[in-house]
Formats: structure tokens, sequence, C-alpha cells
């Protein structure tokens, strides 16, 4: 049994939670900065609570009152998080091996064959994490976690990174593996769904509190408020003048007119939305009573012969036989939407500058200490060559790649004593394998906040702007689904990819959606969303979907539409004031090895002649 009480001051609000879970799944559902995260890492010990007792199986893990604190490496904990966070140059085994490095060589066979058998992917073993489906990575990140044997497990939305397909089969699988733990588990998710499968019980959060909890069935069926009743799907609607008396019914037991019937339960309302769900039509109702009513009309219709129409005033119905009085709570404090991080401002690559990591992001890079169980430094493969002398250690975001890869060239070209050793991987890996000790002696970042907080832990002395990039919309040769500019995914049917919201290209799409509202309407980036099919975690694996066909549409960076892919896809601009800049960062690592030579490479790149190389990628000139 896992027990808990936790208290801490946030920024615009303070989290206080009271919560037990026994060897099951506790799924948090909430929206992003209400504070689900940054209960997990109080948890994981990772952050000091301002009040709180945690307590496992009769063992005290925190009592403020007593000053007891265990430390993260000593609470026996799995930490799964959002990006899984996995060395792209180390075998599966060797990502597994990483997160139980402390422990003999002896031990860690025996372990490492167990976690693979665990999850189903032993057969993996030797496999590089490129090499690997969305599923299948998130398994080897649970493989590492479940390396440790923990006694209690918290996954950090454990799906996010997936996309629509692959998210269903992998969401019934994780459910078999949680299940096999017979450990106390808590998911964090925005998702109800994930929620509903995975969790045994379900506890809805807002503001730092719980708003209710209980099994899905529970929630769903008589939702402590509006909020809740949302985020199930289910009606919560005031019977007659007043909002005393409130009952809650389900969208298929409505029915909807255009003309009252001066029924009890009945509610007038305007269509704001008309969604085709296969055997049935989605109205969605908006009314002064009722800020939104769901109703699921029989038959399939489209917005174009359905026998309603957005804007239509209507009147929804549902028999005294399918309502359920519920007594509800206190509405509560307006939120977010969804999307935000608790604490952060609007999106600015690149004049925002803030503190530590916050967010999701944050959490997870902070809570990957735990799943590693690093103690000490850890020195990054780089393919056999020496550190030091005359070898140069870049860790370099993968989106900079082949300009990286020219820039080495020319270098060494003009330097014959040096040699360049670069480590591509996403930005938040490096960042990972920088703050856990590895030796190197450049970091170049394709993220603003990860150069920041490289500077403020002092893993860097400072950084500056290396080059410039802009994105653009990448189609299939032929352009099947015909868009001719930006406006266009929002108004026509297409298969639509894009980046996690955890990366940077994932960040600068939805500024560029919102910036693009003024134009398109307020709506705009909502219904561009709506058409996603698949979201990556990389900006060059966005690119390569839409060369096999595997989406009709795209935004990515300018320079990742390479001569490899160049003929397989056709490139349509995205309009000036609705682009957003993106840039790449570089700092000299504090302890380099060999920072004169870093100094000197990080120089060359910003010379007129490294620009002109990266001109040549499509980069813009640094001013």
């Amino acid at each position: 049994m896992l027990s808990f009480t936790l208290e801490k001051r946030l920024r615009d609000f303070s989290l206080d939670v009271s919560l037990e879970v026994g060897t099951g799944t506790l799924a948090l559902i909430g929206y992003s900065g209400c504070g689900k995260s940054t209960m997990l890492r109080l948890l994981a010990g990772l952050l000091d609570s301002d009040r709180g007792r945690i307590e496992l199986d009769g063992r005290v893990l925190l009592d403020t009152e007593t000053g007891r604190n265990v430390p993260p490496e000593k609470r026996n904990v799995g930490f799964l998080v959002q990006n899984y966070a996995l060395f792209p140059h180390l075998s599966v085994t060797d990502n597994i091996a990483y997160g139980i490095s402390r422990l003999s060589q002896e031990e860690q066979e025996k372990r490492i064959p167990d976690a693979l058998n665990l999850v189903g992917i032993r057969h993996l073993a030797a496999a590089k994490p490129g090499n690997l489906s969305g599923g299948e990575q998130q398994r080897v990140a649970l493989a590492r976690a479940m390396a440790r044997r923990p006694a209690y497990l918290l996954l950090d939305e454990p799906l996010s990174a997936l996309d629509v397909t692959t998210r269903t089969r992998v969401r019934s699988e994780l459910r078999a593996i949680l299940e096999s733990l017979n450990i106390p588990t808590i998911v964090v998710t925005h998702d109800y769904e994930d929620a509903r499968i995975l969790g045994n019980k379900i506890a809805v959060m807002e503001r730092g509190r719980i708003l209710q909890s209980g099994t899905a069935q529970e929630i769903s069926r008589y939702p402590a408020n509006a909020f809740v009743a949302t985020f199930t799907e289910t009606n919560l609607a005031p019977v007659g003048n007043g909002d005393k008396r409130q009952v809650a019914f389900d969208p298929w037991r409505v029915s909807v007119a255009h003309e009252p019937a001066g029924e009890e339960y009945e509610w007038r309302g305007r269509v704001r939305d008309i969604a085709s769900m296969g055997a049935f039509t989605r109205l969605t109702l908006e009314g002064d009573k009722v800020p939104s009513l769901l109703a699921d009309i029989p038959g399939s219709c489209d917005i174009e012969d359905c026998e309603f129409d957005v804007g239509d005033t209507v009147f929804g119905r549902v028999s005294p036989d399918d309502v359920r009085p519920v007594r509800t709570s206190e509405p509560p404090v307006p939120t977010r939407t969804e999307g935000e991080l608790e604490g952060e401002e609007d999106f600015s690559p690149r004049t925002r500058g803030r503190g530590p990591l916050s967010g999701t992001r944050g959490i997870a890079l902070l809570a990957l200490f735990l799943v590693l169980a690093v103690v000490g430094g850890y020195a990054v493969a780089t393919g056999g060559a020496e550190i030091g002398g005359g070898t140069l250690t870049a860790f370099v975001a993968a989106n900079f790649t082949d300009a990286n890869d020219a820039i080495t060239e020319e270098f060494e070209s003009q330097h014959e004593e040096a040699q360049v050793e670069s480590n591509y991987a996403g930005t938040q890996v490096l960042f990972l394998q920088l703050q856990q000790g590895a030796s190197g002696d450049l970091f170049l970042s394709a993220d603003l906040d990860y150069a920041e907080q490289a500077q403020e832990e002092g893993l860097i002395d400072s950084f500056s702007e290396v080059s410039q990039n802009e994105e653009v919309i990448v189609v299939p040769s032929g352009n099947p689904a015909g868009i001719e500019g930006l406006e266009d995914l929002g108004a026509k049917p297409v298969e639509l990819v894009i980046g996690v919201d955890t990366v940077p290209i994932g960040k600068y799409t939805r500024q560029i959606f919102e910036n693009a509202n003024e134009g398109y309407g307020s709506d705009f980036s909502r219904r561009v969303q709506d058409q996603v099919v698949s979201e990556e975690t990389n900006t060059r694996e966005v690119a390569q979907k839409i060369a096999l066909g595997e989406g009709e549409a795209a935004i990515v960076y300018r320079t990742d539409v390479t001569p490899n892919i160049a003929d397989q896809v056709e490139v349509v601009e995205i309009p000036e004031e609705y682009n957003v800049k993106a840039f790449n960062y570089a700092g000299v690592v504090s302890n380099a090895p060999n920072p004169e030579l870093a100094r000197e490479y990080l120089d060359f790149i910003l010379t007129p002649e490294g620009q002109e190389i990266l001109q040549g990628f499509g980069y813009e000139e640094i001013e």
C-alpha cells in the first residue's frame, strides 16, 4: 500500500492531495498544469514537499514533521517518463543496463533478461532505439524502469508520444503488463480513454486538488461537477430555474428537435459542432444553462446533408428514466485550456527565458535521474575516439545532422590535427547525457529552454545562436489533398502529421496554428489539430512519414527537405506573418576536455564561411 498526503505551493495555486494506492493502478487525470506531474516528482523525491507524509507498506519515505526524507535513489521507485529518453547510440540491452549500472555485472545479467521477458521484447535486445516503433520504445523504457524491481511505479503520460493507431494497441498491451506487476502504480494522463483502460481506479485533479475518485463507471455515472463530466463525456445539466438540482445522463440518451416539447428534462441550445462517428452523429450543443451538451443521434451524416446545421437553435431532451440525480460539488475555478503548462508564458522561440525547466518536459528530465539511477559520471560512446588531445566531442541536435557533417568536414580540412566526433540525438537526450556526467566539449541545442537550463545548471557557461531556420508545409509528390496554403490545413480534409508538443518542431507548429487564428478564424488551431493523425518525436520522422506516403501534409523545418526525400515531397510555403523563426543554440561545455578546440569550432560556425555552408542546407544567415 502506498499512502501519501502532500502539500506544495505552486505559482498560481497550492497542490494539496491525499490518496491511497493498493496493488493496482491509479490513473490520475487532469489538464496540463493542474499539478499531476508535480505530484509524481514529490512521490519520487525529486521535489521537496512543503508539508507531507509518504508511507509505503509501513515504511516512511517522507515525514516533514519529523524531518525524515528518504533520497530518490533509496526509495526503490520506477519512473517512466513521457518521451522515454532512450539513448539512441545504445542497444536495448545497454539502455536497460544503464538504469541498473550500480549493480554488479552478475546481477545485471540476471535482471536484464527478466525485464525483457516481462515486456515481451527479448528479440529486440540488440536493436537500437532508432530502429524501433513507438510502442517498442515504450516497452524498452518500461523494461528499464522495471529492471530496478521497484516497490512502486510512476508513469508520466506514457502514451502521449504515440500516434493514434499505435496508441490504441499499445494501451491494451500496457494494461496487461501493469496488471501483472502487483505493485502500487500511478499513471498520469490527460486522456480519459487512457485512464479508463489503464486504471483500476481514476482520480480527477484540477488546480492541485482531487475533485473525485473512484472507478471509471462511478465517475462517469455520477460526476462531481461539470469539470469531471467534461472529461468523461457525460452530460451534467441543471433542472428547473436554478442550479441546485442537477442530473447526469449519457449522450446517446438525448434526442434533438428544432421545436420544444415542454418536457421537464429539456434544454435549449445552439449547435456548435457536428461530427460523424460512424453509426451515429454527435452534436455538441451550447446553451445558457448548459455550457456544453452532447447528443448522439442515430445514423451518420455530414454537415452538408444533416437535418441540423452548425448555428441552429435546437432543443435537447432526455427521458426521466434515463437521468441520474447528482449532488455536485462547487464549480471549480476556471482552468487553463488543454496544452498550457502551469507557470508558462506564450511560446516565443527566440526571446523567452526562464529558470528551471517547468511543465511535463522538465519533470521528465528531472525524473529520469531516478530511472537511470546514475551515481558518478558516464562517458557516452563516441565510436572509439579518445576524448582529449585533438579530438572534439560534440553533442548535436539531430535536426542539425547534415549541416554539422558538412561543417565538420570543412573544419577538419583546415585543422589537420583536429578530429570531430559528433553524438546526434534529440536535444532532451543530449541534455540528459551531459546532466548525468557524460564527457563532451560542445552542446548544440534545438531548444532555447534546454540551452538556458544547461547554462543555469553550469553545464555550459554561455551559448549563442548558430543557425536560423523556418518551417514549411510538406506534402507528398502530386499533392493528393490539394494543399495550397496554411489555411487549407483547417479547411480541407487532410491527414496531418506533426511533432509532439514536447519537441521544438511540435511547439513551433502549434504556435504557427495559434498565430493563424488571427487570419483564418479563432477556431483555426482547433480545426487543424482535429485533423492530426500522427504525432512524431523527431522532425525527421515527421518528414519521412510524408515521403513514405503515410500522411498528406506535415510541418517541418525547411532544412528537413533533404536531397534523399526532395523528389518524394513538395514544399508549400507558410505565410511570413504566421511563421515562427527557429534557432539552434551552441555553447562550450563547462568541464570540456578540449575547450579551446570547442570554442574554435563554435567560432567557425559563426564565420561567413560557416554560415555559407549552412545556407547551402536551407538555413538563413545569422545576423
